[in-house]
């Protein structure tokens, strides 16, 4: 590396390779992190899912604790996870209280999601930082969250303790991390491609010669270990992100209009799943909507069997309708709002199951651990038993298939703390955490 950085100019450098024919769709596999290596653990990719105004606590939570069965959600706005049951690990009896809770939706967001520490970057974002990504160390997208009725609504918060706008405009964020951009260079869309894998190819051969390995460190051990099993799975790989197959440019943007949230949240998630297919981030956050939100009329034919008198004619439109409104009531309704919320989940996991995953083998799914959280526990601003779940194979590193019972270490952030555990991450504390939950981790 000294050699070609020394005697070749970087463009040079990668003249040469692309003359040499290495092409971008073997090239891409190769965009490493300088952090990939830290995520030693069994879950490699992590996403947060956020609903806006808690759920019905005793409908969501209907299920036993213990082993779940191929009927256990049937009574649950979890029902649209029956597929995927021993992908499941939810979570009784945890609380917010002591770790960021309050009545107040603003208040919550200032804490909930940074275990307790006010304003502190948010749990997604110091699990992005800590795994790192090849373009970006974490991405964000959302439905309807634009329309927030102020950034305090937001729940995320970024490492500089700024609240996280996010994208509703599936098409952007396609456009920003997939999509060739030529930017008025008289190269095409593929010498583009191929330039930018190429320099992330460059930076990352630096990245490794700066790995020397001694015996006597193990983690830098581990870290050459977990490197050969990277490049072990890329060469037995034919996955062929170069040429973009596979990969599709969402048919729809924000377009604002009701009625298209659904298929507008369903591109966001594919696009988070393209995302990980072409290894450009580990971590991803997907929100619907803001806190407090009664911007969006959630009444799509998906639900309309669970939505009782509202679920056609007139009452279709009334303003019970809007996740704020009808989470007071803690109602059927509500019910039915929040299954749709877990509809959209099942998706994303339909996408991740059906990809590979180049970098660390098998699916996307069986690599990622999905947390799925609210701002708050029932509908009127309890803070006790929210509706948590975690999802995914997060590499076998968790109780999936399980039930647990929380009342024993019951804080969200003892949570957090475990689910960083599953990446081998060794944190002895995060936030406001005391330990771990029993039954989580394997």
């Amino acid at each position: 590396m000294k050699f070609l950085k020394n005697k070749m100019q970087r463009r040079d450098f990668l003249r040469t390779l692309a003359k040499a024919g290495l092409t971008t769709a073997f090239a891409s596999q190769f965009m490493l992190s300088p952090k990939v290596f830290a995520a030693s653990g069994g879950a490699k990719r992590f996403i947060t899912v956020y609903y806006p105004n808690g759920c019905v606590r005793d409908k969501w939570h209907s299920y036993d604790i213990g082993g779940l069965s191929s009927n256990s959600f049937d009574n649950s706005p979890l029902a649209p996870l029956n597929a995927y049951i021993n992908n499941i690990l939810p979570v009784k009896n945890l609380t917010f209280t002591g770790h960021g809770g309050s009545s107040g939706h603003p208040e919550a967001c200032l804490g909930v999601f940074s275990g307790g520490k006010a304003s502190a970057p948010t749990f997604d974002v110091a699990i992005g930082e800590a795994l790192g990504g090849s373009l970006t160390n974490n991405i964000h997208v959302g439905c309807w969250s634009s329309k927030v009725k102020g950034s305090e609504y937001m729940p995320f918060t970024d490492k500089n303790g700024n609240k996280i706008d996010v994208i509703d405009d599936p098409q952007i964020i396609y456009s920003n991390l997939l999509a060739d951009v030529v930017n008025g260079s008289s190269d095409s869309p593929e010498d583009q491609r191929r330039q930018r894998v190429l320099e992330s190819l460059h930076d990352n051969l630096d990245v490794m010669q700066a790995h020397t390995l001694n015996v006597k460190q193990q983690g830098k051990l581990s870290s050459h270990e977990e490197a050969l099993t990277f490049y072990q799975n890329v060469l037995n790989s034919n996955i062929d992100v170069g040429n973009g197959t596979g990969f599709n440019r969402p048919a729809i943007g924000m377009t604002g209009v009701d009625a298209d949230a659904e298929n507008i949240a369903k591109a966001q998630m594919n696009n988070i799943a393209m995302a990980f297919e072409a290894n450009i981030t580990n971590t991803a956050t997907f929100q619907f909507m803001g806190s407090q939100d009664e911007s969006l009329l959630i009444n799509f034919p998906s639900i309309r069997p669970y939505m009782g008198d509202f679920g056609s004619g007139n009452k279709l439109n009334f303003n019970e309708n809007r996740s704020h409104v009808s989470s007071h009531n803690e109602s059927s309704l509500f019910d039915a709002q929040t299954r749709w919320y877990n509809m959209m989940v099942a998706h994303l996991m339909d996408q991740l199951a059906a990809r590979p995953d180049s970098a660390y083998g098998g699916t996307l799914l069986d690599n990622t651990l999905i947390l799925m959280v609210s701002e708050v526990g029932g509908g009127n601003h309890q803070q006790t038993n929210p509706g948590i779940y975690v999802a995914g194979g997060a590499g076998g590193a968790i109780n999936s298939g399980n039930a647990i019972n929380a009342a024993d270490n019951p804080g969200m952030s003892n949570l957090y703390l475990d689910i960083a555990n599953a990446f081998g991450l060794g944190w002895n504390k995060y936030g406001n955490s005391v330990g771990g939950l029993n039954g989580f981790l394997v």
